[in-house]
């Protein structure tokens, strides 16, 4: 111990610096947190990252207050709090392996906020006179910004676009015939301007890529938030003014949390498959080579054995290459097709938003 430190009544009190802090740091990380997926928002949410802020706040101004007077105060409180996020560090990861998926890139960027903060603050504010009744200014700020975006954080989000189709590869061989050569996006070429259904187009066409999401909603403790689960395992085929007939892998879909794709695969485990079968996939007689078109596709869905007639609002759109790109969407109400709604803590609504994007190509 040194005698260079002088204890000062009018400074505040290293606990209530430490609080102070932790509220300055939980209104930066809480504004981040908005923009970042949580993993879980029951327990990863902007409220808990503000009190856990604020907890870490009091805990590093006692530690402070037992450091101060002590040789090399600053050196040895900043190596504590690296040691304190490393400590974080490791608790998250564990978390991440044993609890909740995607909890690391989650936590990452808010405990490094919460920790550089505190190391910073902590000291300066424990020399601070300023009048105690303003370090109920951010502490109330704070909590108020984390009860206000409880909830509100960036959730998945399952809405498709024909901007989003995926692209179609093909690899030609190597130039001297020994192997595969470089895999290249097919090229768009071929069809311009105005063109003919029954003329230009193929008579059938076969999905070559696909992308499908599931959007529930969801409320939690009160709040409304959504799942969102998506898969690429889809098999299809179409024939303007026809058939229009797609296959999806009911166990195939994935979300942010592998807890909820349990469930799902669950629910489809006698009935790995769903399928949508129409017979009126009446494009216009001419389209635009560019240009999206709209119309109604009604046939059955088939979920869980259960078979149902569906509308789905279509949006077609014919490419250069002589492809289509399709996307649609519909609503279903989930106890139709013998999906149970679960509740407690979060509790699912009896309705589901379906979307699909397809990209299909010609038949030779």
């Amino acid at each position: 111990m040194t005698d260079t430190y002088q204890y000062d009544p009018d400074t505040w009190p290293p606990a209530l610096a430490g609080a102070v802090a932790g509220a300055i740091a939980a209104i930066v990380a809480a504004v981040i947190a908005f923009f970042l997926r949580s993993p879980d928002e029951l327990v990863a949410n902007s409220l808990t990252v503000v009190l856990a802020a604020i907890v870490l706040g009091v805990a590093s101004g006692l530690l402070w207050r037992r450091l101060r007077a002590g040789d090399s105060a600053l050196k040895v409180f900043a190596w504590s709090m690296f040691g304190g996020f490393i400590a974080a560090m490791l608790a998250v990861t564990l978390g991440n392996t044993f609890i909740l998926d995607n909890l690391l890139g989650y936590a990452t960027p808010l405990a490094a906020i919460i920790f550089v903060t505190l190391g910073f603050l902590v000291p300066l504010l424990a020399s601070s006179k300023a009048p105690m009744w303003l370090a109920a200014v951010p502490i109330v700020i704070a909590l108020g910004l984390g009860v206000g975006l409880f909830g509100r954080g960036n959730v998945a989000d399952g809405d498709l676009s024909l901007d989003d189709v995926p692209l179609v590869t093909t690899t030609a061989p190597a130039a001297d015939g020994g192997g595969e050569g470089t895999p290249t996006t097919v090229a768009a070429t071929g069809l311009s301007g105005e063109v003919s259904v029954a003329d230009d187009l193929a008579a059938s066409f076969t999905v070559s890529s696909a992308i499908v999401t599931y959007t529930v909603p969801e409320i939690l403790q009160g709040l409304s938030t959504q799942g969102v689960g998506e898969s690429t395992n889809v098999t299809g085929t179409v024939e303007p003014g026809g058939a229009f007939v797609f296959t999806l892998d009911m166990q195939s879909f994935t979300s942010d949390q592998s807890r909820r794709d349990g469930r799902v695969r669950g629910w489809f485990a006698d009935f790995p498959e769903g399928t949508f079968a129409a017979r009126n996939f009446e494009l216009p007689a001419s389209a635009t080579v560019g240009i999206p078109v709209g119309f109604d596709v009604v046939g059955n869905l088939t979920v869980n054995g259960i078979s149902l007639p569906t509308t789905w609002q279509v949006q077609v759109r014919v490419e250069a290459d002589g492809s289509l790109s399709i996307q649609g969407e519909t609503d279903i109400v989930l106890s139709d097709f013998d999906v149970p709604v679960v509740t407690g803590v979060v509790t699912m609504e009896d309705s589901a938003h379906l979307e699909v994007l397809l990209s299909v190509t010609p038949d030779n």
